[in-house]
């Protein structure tokens, strides 16, 4: 799929394979004001398009771009077992699973029908539910459980769950216990200074770290015999990184 067939006001870097599993997400739309979030962390001043639930618009989903880093990266990865930790409606879930992968996904708000449902319909529709493991939990509990009940290593991981301190942080711990030898974990809103303690946990660690200029910042750790996906930022717009992100690569 061409970049030029995005929805106007979305952006993918253009070294990306695109996919659209749109229909399978009847209830997402697209915000013009997000101004009504009230997170402290949400950054402002950006035209790519904000995509929400329209029962539940509290809460933004990746965008297309950050969507894009997932599904890229996850390609390297076919056949192989991923995790996600937090999923929300399921969106960035899809974007990973329709790369071929073998998907674990942890998030609490999977024990409420409304969501599972939800969640599972989409995955349904786009022909992936049977690739995916839907579990009801928290992280870094669940985590822990999984790993020891499979006693397998996760090549992919992407965390997106709790954001307070100490939540990323703890993320990052068990992901990496559990982690291939070849893996690549990736971050969501590292806009966040509490998110980045997880990157930065792994970066003394010894991974490798980068982040992508994405409107909530996405930032992958990794090591082995992988790489992450390289993204050309928006040209269009005027970056920057947040104090606590500048001895960060970014990549480009």
């Amino acid at each position: 799929m061409l970049p030029d067939m995005l929805p106007e006001g979305d952006y993918v870097s253009p070294n990306f394979s695109i996919i659209l599993p749109d229909k399978a997400f009847p209830n997402v739309i697209t915000v013009a004001d997000a101004s009504f979030f009230a997170w402290d962390y949400w950054r402002k001043g950006i035209y790519h398009n904000v995509y929400v639930d329209k029962r539940w618009q509290n809460m933004g989903l990746v965008n297309r771009d950050e969507a894009h880093i997932l599904y890229n990266s996850a390609l390297q990865f076919k056949g192989k077992h991923v995790l996600e930790i937090g999923c929300w409606v399921g969106w960035s879930a899809c974007h990973l699973a329709l790369a071929g992968v073998k998907l674990d996904v942890v998030d609490p708000l999977l024990a409420k029908p409304e969501f599972y449902n939800s969640v599972y319909d989409s995955l349904k529709t786009e022909k992936v539910v049977n690739e995916v493991n839907l579990v009801a939990g928290n992280s870094p509990q669940e985590v822990e459980i999984l790993g020891t009940q499979f006693q397998r290593p996760w090549s992919l991981i992407f965390i997106d769950g709790n954001h307070d301190a100490p939540a990323p942080l703890d993320d990052a711990i068990v992901c990496e216990r559990w982690a291939a030898e070849d893996a690549i974990i990736l971050f969501h809103d590292l806009m966040s200074p509490e998110v980045a303690q997880g990157l930065d946990y792994l970066k003394q660690k010894g991974w490798n770290t980068i982040v992508y200029q994405t409107r909530q910042i996405v930032g992958a750790a990794w090591r082995g015999n992988v790489q992450p996906v390289k993204h050309q930022p928006d040209p269009k717009v005027n970056w920057y990184l947040p104090p606590h992100l500048e001895s960060y690569t970014v990549s480009c």
